[in-house]
């Protein structure tokens, strides 16, 4: 007889991914690396941002 147990891996998985913003922040560096097609507007958006407030 095999016992299986349920995964419950979704709970532990949330756990481990970075912040939503991290996450966004990871695709546009892609694109921007052009590792990644340009998603549109997702880049132009963000990346005016990015230049208006550029960091210091």
């Amino acid at each position: 007889m095999k016992i299986r147990h349920k995964s419950d891996h979704g709970p532990r998985r949330a756990a481990e991914y970075p912040p939503i913003e991290e996450q966004l922040d990871m695709l546009w560096h892609a694109m921007d690396r052009g590792l990644m097609p340009k998603a549109e507007p997702f880049y132009t958006t963000l990346q005016r941002v990015k230049q208006q407030h550029p960091k210091t």
